[in-house]
């Protein structure tokens, strides 16, 4: 793996996420990459809160905001690895504050480990500049299919 072959990866999983479904939870989060790091092993997406994420209090549903960690998450396994899917197996996140729609939420990510089956996560977001939400993740490393 080198930093080419991370950012094509990238780019190919990017590509797969946009050509879903017009309805798909993936398209409706409208999530793109702002930056990205092979040496650190980051990335950094950025999605809206649209009316699609409100909630009864008129705020973003939570599981929006896990979602978005999930896609990101996803995102940096499959960039690091050599599949176009990682399984997620294990997702914790924490709900710090309220998130109105219409808000750009970045989900900031760094991998911890990447094993040959097993990489972990933890990622924080923002809006803005105010922490509202955390999380960290265990995502399977599919074993690339002949």
């Amino acid at each position: 793996m080198n930093k080419k072959t991370f950012e094509e990866h990238l780019k190919s999983r990017m590509e797969v996420i946009n050509s879903v479904p017009e309805h798909s939870i993936f398209r409706e989060l409208r999530g793109e990459i702002i930056s990205s790091s092979y040496e650190e092993k980051t990335i950094i997406m950025e999605f809206e809160a649209t009316d699609f994420h409100r909630n009864g209090f008129d705020i973003l549903f939570g599981g929006s905001l896990v979602g978005m960690f999930d896609i990101t998450f996803g995102t940096l396994t499959v960039g690091l690895g050599d599949y176009s899917i990682a399984p997620t197996v294990q997702l914790s996140t924490t709900f710090l504050k309220g998130i109105p729609i219409g808000s750009k939420i970045q989900i900031q990510a760094k991998a911890v480990s990447t094993g040959k089956t097993i990489m972990n996560f933890v990622g924080e977001a923002f809006v803005g500049d105010e922490l509202v939400g955390s999380a960290s993740g265990i995502f399977k490393t599919p074993r690339k299919l002949d």
